[in-house]
């Protein structure tokens, strides 16, 4: 029970912080995080995530049936939200470089595929400059670590919170090849180009 009123105090206090603020009166980094948090996978990410966790692989502290997916859907909603705090807005702006996957492109995929798993360690620059990337490995320690005040205490151990880095490193690896091959077309579409960030 505690970690629930944990799990919607987090989600309020981001929706009470965040809501009000126009997406164009901050900067960029802000900009950025309201505009990827304020969308629909946002809510059906975690659901998945949230599914899968209840129901395949259990882990310990969460209960069982409807329940635990109740209690790993609030986790994941909360962890969604704060990686995202993390990658698109603190470490963004602390290294003065927007979290901005820009495809490769061309017809190599071993290439493309690589350049977008790169991407969680070293970041391209428009001048092609290549600079450690603090939204990649550091943020995902540090969502993984704030997601310790949320967890049940099973989960909050060194071990736990390593393996969520992991996953969190994962997660944003698959991201960046999703864009990798679906950036350029999606933009396209304008539905679609509300969701993703563009250059």
């Amino acid at each position: 029970m505690i970690a629930a009123r944990s799990i919607l105090a987090v989600i309020l206090l981001t929706v009470s912080l965040f809501s009000p603020v126009s997406a164009q009166s901050v900067s960029p980094y802000a900009q950025d995080f309201l505009t990827s948090t304020f969308n629909l996978e946002t809510l059906w990410e975690p659901a998945a995530s949230g599914a899968f966790s209840a129901y395949v692989t259990r882990p310990a502290g969460f209960g069982r049936g409807l329940e635990s997916f109740g209690l790993h859907y609030g986790v994941s909603l909360a962890d969604n939200v704060n990686g995202k705090f993390f990658r698109d807005f603190a470490f963004a702006s602390l290294a003065r470089r927007r979290n901005n996957y820009v495809p490769l492109g061309g017809s190599n995929i071993w290439k493309r595929i690589r350049n977008a798993a790169e991407y969680t360690v070293v970041a391209s620059s428009e001048t092609n400059e290549r600079s450690f990337n603090w939204s990649g490995l550091p943020a995902s320690f540090a969502s993984a670590g704030l997601s310790n005040l949320y967890q049940p205490a099973e989960q909050r151990t060194w071990l736990a919170t390593l393996e969520r880095t992991g996953t969190n490193t994962v997660g944003y690896v698959v991201g960046n090849i999703w864009l990798e091959f679906t950036k350029n077309k999606l933009q396209e579409h304008r539905a679609a180009r509300a969701m993703i960030k563009t250059q």
